[in-house]
């Protein structure tokens, strides 16, 4: 049977070592100091010593005998017998180790709450815009434009719920480098086109001329949730993008948001008054901005007035060239 490593002894009694060694120190320089007989002050310090040293001897027998004892406990799994040894080195571990499993588990149990609460609400938004085109397609005539906004739709839907689920994997596919704000913000304003036309609303771009140091496509979905919300709750409208000091501001005057609403607009599936009025927002595009803003190092917060507009913020203090 295996015994007790000499080295985990040593880690295990340091401080019984290092007292035990001041205490023999402290007995020679005394003697030393105050000039008593020399060859009687190196007797008693070094009997010190030997006794010291035939005390550790007998602490670890004792100690190597538990540590057996522990060995065999755990090659038997006897962990409830383990668990009732407070004091030893194992129990310890053990204990750590069952507290850390536990902490797993309720991450993971958070984690798949989480995951099954966004695609319940997922689900049952996307049956919107899936039952809008049905009825437009079972129309004598059909309206092409119509059609392309609630496929539009769709496809927002289905890429949000792509970028949840790359934004929750073990790895997530960022590559980091140098691009133009303007090329990227351009990028998003191409993409919603026939949004704006479609609600009759204005876009007013001026340009930053920054570069930063950010994932691309991961930053176009971010810009593309927060300009996506404000499409929604614009009508014949107008919306300003444009820079304030190291922040990216992207402003509507549209409806805005309720007060009481406004602390809680980034929590997964908050919808707020406007959105349960609205009946278009699932509550998770600013929950999704916040979370990929955490990797990408952009902080956002929100200012916001009822029946005068929404001013959101992306603080690129972090990733400016």
């Amino acid at each position: 049977m295996s015994h007790l490593p000499i080295k985990s002894f040593l880690k295990r009694e340091k401080f019984t070592l290092i007292l035990g060694l001041f205490i023999f120190f402290y007995i020679l320089g005394t003697y030393l100091i105050f000039e008593f007989d020399r060859d009687k002050s190196i007797y008693i310090a070094f009997l010190y010593l030997f006794l010291f040293f035939i005390y550790l001897v007998f602490l670890y027998s004792i100690r190597d005998r538990d540590y057996r004892e522990e060995i065999d406990l755990l090659n038997r799994k006897d962990y409830e017998k383990i668990l009732e040894l407070y004091e030893s080195p194992l129990s310890k571990a053990l204990y750590k180790s069952l507290e850390e499993n536990k902490r797993i588990k309720e991450i993971g149990e958070k984690k798949r709450a989480d995951v099954k609460n966004y695609l319940t609400i997922w689900t049952h938004q996307i049956k919107s815009p899936i039952f809008a085109l049905k009825l437009l397609l079972k129309k004598d005539e059909i309206n092409k434009i119509d059609c392309e906004k609630e496929i539009f739709e769709i496809e927002e839907y289905v890429g949000n719920i792509l970028g949840y689920a790359r934004m929750n994997a073990d790895s997530t596919d960022y590559v980091f480098d140098k691009y133009s704000l303007d090329e990227i913000i351009k990028g998003v304003i191409r993409k919603y086109s026939i949004q704006f036309i479609g609600k009759n609303n204005r876009v007013d771009f001026f340009e930053t001329k920054k570069i930063i140091l950010t994932d691309a496509k991961w930053f176009s979905f971010l810009l593309e949730q927060i300009i996506s919300n404000a499409i929604k709750y614009t009508h014949n409208g107008r919306l300003a993008i444009y820079l304030e000091k190291n922040e990216l501001v992207i402003e509507d005057n549209g409806i805005g948001i309720m007060p009481e609403d406004l602390p809680r607009i980034f929590d997964a599936g908050y919808t707020g008054y406007n959105g349960r009025l609205e009946k278009k927002s699932t509550g998770l595009g600013l929950n999704l901005s916040k979370n990929i803003g955490k990797s990408l190092r952009v902080t956002l917060r929100c200012e916001s007035e009822p029946k005068l507009g929404t001013k959101m913020y992306v603080n690129l203090k972090n990733i400016l060239d």
